[in-house]
């Protein structure tokens, strides 16, 4: 197939602090980074995903985005099909584990705005089970989102511009990379 470009983003967070980290590869080839800075338990980064994609010299060669969960630093929520509406490119969320959905949504209970996080949470759509991670989509079908973690997958399960963007942004953090 061919190597079209495909972005990852993950987060790490501490105290006050959080960054975002795209990573964009085309096949094997790392092409660049990208980076933005949003609140520990906002609701900013459904918008800082968006702004970072559409900026990016990138935007119009993408043709997915993956995301490492839809919350980033701790339950800030990044709605997916917004992401995917606004900027016209796939949106596939990846995670290790099923979520524990209802432990997520006491904890949502804190926040004054739960409401507006669980609709999030809920328009992200069905967890599915792919047999070693699970995923949630928007703007592509379930075949086409294996194909593109398949695509972008080299070690473990996890696709390669997930795993580059969390080892920059716990760099950037934490000072190094943490696995």
């Amino acid at each position: 197939m061919k190597n079209w470009r495909i972005a990852g983003i993950d987060d790490s967070f501490s105290g006050d602090f959080c960054c975002l980290v795209c990573c964009v590869m085309s096949g094997r080839i790392v092409e660049g980074f990208m980076y933005e800075e949003i609140s520990v338990d906002g609701l900013d980064s459904t918008e800082k995903i968006v702004s970072m994609i559409r900026k990016s010299k990138f935007y119009r060669q993408l043709k997915v985005i993956f995301l490492d969960g839809i919350t980033f630093g701790g339950f800030n929520v990044a709605d997916i099909q917004e992401i995917y509406e606004r900027t016209g490119i796939p949106v596939v969320v990846v995670m290790n584990r099923m979520p524990r959905i209802e432990e997520f949504e006491k904890a949502l209970k804190n926040f004054d705005d739960c409401e507006e996080r669980l609709r999030i949470v809920r328009r992200a759509g069905e967890i599915w089970h792919t047999g070693e991670i699970f995923i949630q989509f928007r703007g592509l079908s379930y075949e086409d989102a294996l194909k593109f973690i398949k695509m972008n997958t080299f070690n473990g399960k996890i696709p390669e511009t997930i795993r580059l963007a969390h080892l920059v942004a716990s760099a950037i953090v934490h000072g190094e990379s943490k696995g």
